[in-house]
């Protein structure tokens, strides 16, 4: 990816995940100090200041995207290296975090005794209980404390 369109990949990104409930306290940060030194490079009063604040505002619109875009660009961003290298290790930050663009986040939390399960084709069972799926045949399920559970004289069915 070229140096602009990986600083508004990761400009972006972060706009959407550092919001997050599922964002780890280092994204909110890598993102934070991204913008920094944006700002800082730039000025809190630059036209790049003011074209990424409409970006976090709406982070998917393509205008705004474009509008940084151009403003970087005019701003020389891409040639300046420690700032390229910044929005490079923040993308490996969200890579990392499983928090990268395109992907879907869960977060999950179970409370006291049970399962959760997630996922195409997840199956749980609360505490002793017992998940069965695929092709079953017979009539009874033993447990792994030899409960049984169904008719064991049924046979195979």
């Amino acid at each position: 990816m070229d140096p602009i369109n990986t600083l508004i990949a990761a400009i972006v990104a972060g706009s959407v995940v550092a919001t997050k409930d599922v964002a780890t306290q280092a994204v909110k940060d890598g993102y934070a100090a991204l913008k920094a030194l944006l700002v800082r490079k730039f000025g809190e009063t630059s036209d790049v200041a003011d074209a990424l604040q409409k970006v976090e505002n709406k982070p998917n619109s393509e205008a705004r995207q474009a509008l940084l875009k151009e403003e970087l660009d005019s701003a020389g961003a891409s040639q300046d290296l420690e700032l390229v290298q910044r929005a490079q290790a923040f993308l490996t930050l969200l890579e990392e975090s499983g928090l990268a663009p395109g992907r879907s986040y869960h977060r999950a939390t179970l409370t006291g005794s049970g399962a959760i399960a997630q996922g195409k084709g997840a199956v749980a069972a609360g505490e002793r209980g017992v998940a069965v799926g695929g092709d079953v045949k017979g009539g009874a399920i033993v447990t792994g404390d030899k409960n049984v559970v169904g008719d064991s004289d049924e046979g195979d069915r």
